[in-house]
């Protein structure tokens, strides 16, 4: 009996894209101008025990600057089109991607009501995100009744499912005080095929 083996290879190593599935190519493609297929979330904070009181945007860009490489795809990943759209797109890392872009503020005018936090929630949430980016942005909304802040967060659902975005807030946020030690970001870019 004779073993037949194959000469040893080399494992590819390039980081391989991954194509849109059918289901989040619909969220995509049955989007109008009225109609947006994305999700959100608010979260109201009480931010009197960080430094001057209040939540910055300088903060939660460094925050995401440092651990955008610890959420699976959502945070750097841009889409990548398909010439003359014969396929579904891919995701591939923005070159450009800077949490910069994805980050804002807004202050209500007194008296922060959650009234009028319904209303600029409501009016940030009318707005598509920009499909030439990572599809997520993040708005800190301060100036709340009583001292608290709140943070909008809203995500493409092609980008973002319920259990995707739990993963996301698990890698950008920690249960403990102390920060966790963070490995490094050592993965090379993924570009579309």
């Amino acid at each position: 009996m004779t073993q037949h083996t194959t000469p040893h290879t080399p494992q590819d190593t390039t980081p391989q894209t991954t194509q849109l599935t059918t289901l989040d190519a619909t969220f995509l493609n049955a989007e109008t101008r009225s109609t947006h297929a994305h999700i959100a979330g608010l979260g109201i904070l009480d931010p009197s025990a960080l430094p001057d009181g209040r939540i910055t945007t300088a903060a939660a860009v460094e925050l995401i600057r440092e651990r955008a490489h610890l959420a699976a795809r959502p945070l750097r990943r841009r889409l990548a089109g398909v010439p003359f759209g014969l396929d579904h797109p891919y995701w591939e890392d923005d070159p450009a991607f800077d949490p910069v872009q994805h980050v804002s503020e807004v202050t209500l005018p007194a008296p922060g009501t959650d009234e009028q936090l319904a209303e600029v929630v409501a009016a940030l949430h009318a707005r598509p995100l920009d499909r030439s980016r990572p599809l997520w942005e993040l708005v800190l909304v301060q100036g709340l009744e009583g001292g608290r802040a709140a943070v909008y967060v809203k995500a493409h659902h092609a980008a973002v499912d319920g259990v995707l975005a739990a993963e996301t807030l698990a890698a950008l946020l920690d249960i403990a005080p102390e920060p966790r030690e963070l490995p490094a970001d050592d993965a090379a870019p993924l570009r579309a095929p």
